[in-house]
């Protein structure tokens, strides 16, 4: 009896399977052929990047066919960033083929703080995979086809401030108990990108000799794409000390100083302050 029961389950086991193995060879005749045709980058800044992908579906059978369904995730560096599933009507005519574009934005991280080890990267790899469904008819129904693509993306750089130089411009002694000294702060700010940026607050401080020379706020300074963009800030001193003090500053190279600054920028509606500091 034992024996009979392992026998048709069995024969059983190889029904099924080959009826599966017919069945889907009997769909692959419906299934169209789905290719990707090319993925561009449409744009990309500190928080993503603007991602097209057009893929191709060829229909192969002599009736038309509706391109129902669209699910897909995105990812990025292999952490998943994006999940969606979007319904579709579209009619494929026989023997006829089609484009469908894929139009999406992707956040490189979840949060503001990954931002900077994210920018210390090159290049992301932003991977989608998917799958389109496909209605046929009503004898064969709905089919899901699968489609993938991969895109190499450069990761934005977070921008730049160095120190430049403290120049002399004149003296007036005209007034021995007010002697005045006029100097030209200048520092560099560096945008790495391939896009401008708008840099809403650079903050300064410069001392030299123990004495705080000047600090301020530089506002809404524009950064064209991968251009350096000199910062030049008048440094008017006066008073006594300034004839102790003057000489000094003719000549950092002999003179303890500091330029400290901080680029403040927004990512993700929140605002960073990026510091920077000379000598390090």
């Amino acid at each position: 009896m034992r024996r009979k029961i392992w026998a048709a389950l069995a024969v059983f086991s190889v029904f099924t399977f080959t009826s599966c193995a017919l069945l889907q060879g009997r769909f692959s005749e419906f299934t169209p052929d789905i290719s990707l045709k090319e993925v561009n980058l449409r744009g990309f800044d500190f928080e993503g990047a603007d991602l097209e992908y057009i893929y191709t579906i060829r229909n192969k059978v002599g009736f038309g066919i509706t391109f129902n369904k669209l699910a897909f995730q995105i990812s990025v560096d292999g952490k998943r960033m994006v999940d969606l599933q979007n319904d579709k009507n579209v009619v494929i005519k026989a023997n006829d083929s089609t484009n469908f574009t894929i139009v999406q934005r992707v956040r490189y991280v979840e949060t503001v703080e990954a931002i900077f080890d994210f920018a210390k990267k090159d290049s992301v790899n932003i991977g989608l995979t998917g799958a389109v469904g496909i209605y046929i008819n009503d004898l064969v129904g709905s089919i899901n086809v699968p489609i993938e693509a991969s895109k190499v993306v450069p990761v934005p750089k977070l921008p730049q401030v160095h120190f430049g130089s403290l120049d002399f411009e004149r003296m007036n002694m005209a007034n021995p108990l007010n002697p005045q000294a006029t100097f030209s702060l200048k520092f560099n700010v560096r945008n790495p990108n391939p896009f401008a940026m708008k840099i809403p607050k650079i903050e300064y401080d410069f001392t030299a000799a123990g004495t705080r020379v000047i600090n301020g706020v530089k506002n809404d300074q524009q950064l064209a794409a991968q251009a350096d963009s000199t910062v030049t800030i008048p440094v008017n001193l006066s008073g006594r000390n300034v004839i102790e003090l003057a000489p000094k500053l003719r000549d950092l190279k002999t003179t303890d100083y500091r330029f400290t600054s901080a680029v403040e920028f927004a990512v993700m509606e929140q605002t960073v302050s990026l510091p920077f500091y000379y000598p390090k």
